[in-house]
């Protein structure tokens, strides 16, 4: 998110590249964990877990948080490039809490599969 926000702001296409670029690698870098007990990892497994039947819009806070995100992430994008950083800066970490309340979601979501589900 910096980096793309910094790319916007700046108008600099090097900067939205490589933005573009690690999103693209990052998940090339980082092998699968050893362990998956840490949140993120639960939140990654609790998302496979809600899509498993496929992307589907759904009346549940997961879907309304994905929803929710879709015109804040625009309006980061716009802000961005108009070059106002104040807005700019408030949208990202709006986004960014409207992605880990999502994560969260997930993870807990991942942790009552986990109860419910017998060894």
């Amino acid at each position: 998110m910096p980096i793309l926000g910094a790319g916007l702001y700046l108008h600099s296409f090097w900067l939205l590249a490589l933005a573009v670029i690690w999103a693209a690698v990052n998940p090339i870098f980082f092998p699968k964990p050893k362990h998956v007990d840490n949140w993120m990892s639960k939140g990654v497994l609790g998302e496979r877990l809600y899509f498993k039947d496929g992307k589907k819009l759904r009346k549940d806070l997961p879907s309304l948080l994905n929803l929710a995100n879709v015109p804040v992430f625009a309006a980061f994008i716009y802000f961005g490039w108009q070059r106002q950083l104040v807005p700019l800066v408030l949208a990202g970490c709006l986004t960014m809490v409207i992605k880990f309340w999502f994560i969260d979601r997930m993870a807990a979501l991942y942790e009552r599969h986990v109860a419910e589900t017998p060894r």
